[in-house]
């Protein structure tokens, strides 16, 4: 892959499903995170494929949409709010795994407008440390 695809990246708007999907996941799990930076800093409107990344079972791809989103939040963080809604339903995944990485998204992107959903999602949550992700990221939001 090298740098092929931060040069055509605009090509791969034109993909679309499951097998654009998957040979993303793909290249960020073997490795590429800074050409799929690059790929979403020039495809906004592909950021959300990052809820999906974060409901993957692969570590790596977990890594790299916190990475992304890091980065994204520095240079465009207006499209990251685009995925608020979709990391809010995140937070009723019956993986807590998923709920604890929903919230620590929603503390780095610190859109207040995830805090109803994020105070709602506290009141129900029983795991201790998904607690701690979900008051860490109503922090940000005070």
């Amino acid at each position: 892959m090298g740098e092929s695809m931060s040069d055509n990246g605009k090509n791969f708007s034109n993909w679309e499903g499951e097998a654009f999907e998957q040979m993303l996941f793909d290249y960020l799990d073997n490795g590429y995170l800074e050409n799929i930076i690059t790929f979403f800093e020039h495809e906004p409107e592909q950021l959300s494929l990052i809820p999906k990344m974060l409901s993957d079972e692969r570590l790596r791809l977990k890594v790299g949409a916190f990475a992304i989103i890091e980065e994204l939040k520095e240079k465009n963080a207006e499209a990251l709010k685009s995925i608020v809604p979709s990391l809010i339903e995140l937070l009723n995944s019956p993986e807590k795994n998923i709920r604890g990485d929903a919230a620590y998204a929603l503390e780095i992107i610190a859109d207040v407008d995830a805090k109803p959903a994020l105070i709602k999602a506290l009141k129900k949550e029983q795991d201790p440390q998904v607690k701690e992700f979900i008051e860490d990221a109503i922090k940000k939001l005070q």
